[in-house]
């Protein structure tokens, strides 16, 4: 018998992951390598044990590694964790972005190694599932570009964590392959769905999918379900609602998704002006059958 993610129910949006994207997730199978789950790989993180890049650690300018992350900051900028208490959660950690109080500066983190894959190839096609839990103190236009999603750059073949990921000014993304939310400086509070193939244009697949509220979490998840119709391939939500429209099997095989590009959990900011505006990512998790 498949051992998934229990929930009390599917309508539940507390702080914690949401039930309608994990209550069909074997998540125990896949840590255990046993039955529906063996062969996946997962990974989750509450920020309760992360490195730091604080002042004689890793801080400064450029990438360094910490724990199982790729880091990227710019001169000034520190991400480490914060009590919990501090966010007012009652249990759990979040990595914070600090210090980034000069324009364009960047703190970017990702997975050392690109694990995740959405693809219509029938090796490649299997479930995932993807959701994390973020804010910034400002939604403000000109205030903080981000992406969070899975990403990765193949050209270099290393973690987007290792370059800028963000354009300076205007908070696009980089030439790179991503697939996620991203908000950039001109709209500081709507959130879009996005991807692209490294070499082709970005894709626009939800256009405001969330308007941002300043200092306030938002869920921000996805499903891939090679078994779905060929409408619902991809379904996408924000804080447990599924959005009314999808990535569909005719998404996954036009050039510009990153169609049987393994990629990695990503989480990218830039300020757009000279003032330190914090960013917070309580959690993040993504899993995939093998």
């Amino acid at each position: 018998m498949t051992n998934v993610v229990q929930y009390r129910d599917r309508s539940d949006t507390t702080r914690g992951p949401s039930p309608v994207i994990w209550a069909d997730c074997p998540w125990a199978d896949i840590q255990n390598q046993t039955g529906q789950g063996s062969g996946g790989y997962s990974f989750w993180d509450d920020f309760t044990n992360a490195s730091k890049t604080d002042a004689g650690l890793h801080e400064g300018a450029g990438e360094s590694a910490g724990g199982p992350y790729i880091f990227y900051g710019d001169t000034g900028v520190v991400m480490k964790t914060q009590a919990s208490t501090t966010e007012g959660n009652a249990i759990g950690g979040v990595l914070q972005v600090s210090g980034n109080d000069a324009d364009n500066d960047e703190g970017s983190l990702s997975t050392g190694s690109p694990a995740f894959i959405v693809s219509d190839t029938t090796a490649y096609a299997k479930k995932l599932w993807f959701e994390a839990r973020i804010k910034s103190v400002t939604v403000a236009d000109n205030g903080v570009a981000q992406f969070i999603g899975l990403a990765w750059d193949h050209g270099s073949q290393v973690s987007v964590a290792g370059a800028e990921a963000l354009v300076d000014n205007t908070g696009a993304l980089g030439a790179f392959s991503y697939l996620g939310f991203h908000v950039d400086a001109a709209d500081g509070d709507s959130w879009d769905f996005v991807h692209k193939a490294e070499g082709q244009a970005q894709t626009v697949l939800i256009s405001g999918v969330d308007t941002a509220v300043a200092d306030t979490y938002a869920k921000f998840g996805f499903v891939y379900d090679p078994g779905e119709v060929d409408a619902k391939q991809i379904r996408i939500y924000v804080d447990g609602a599924e959005q009314s429209t999808y990535g569909t099997a005719t998404t996954i095989a036009t050039a510009t998704f990153p169609d049987a590009e393994a990629m990695a959990p990503t989480w990218a900011t830039k300020v757009g002006s000279a003032a330190e505006l914090l960013c917070s990512l309580d959690w993040w998790r993504v899993a995939q059958l093998g």
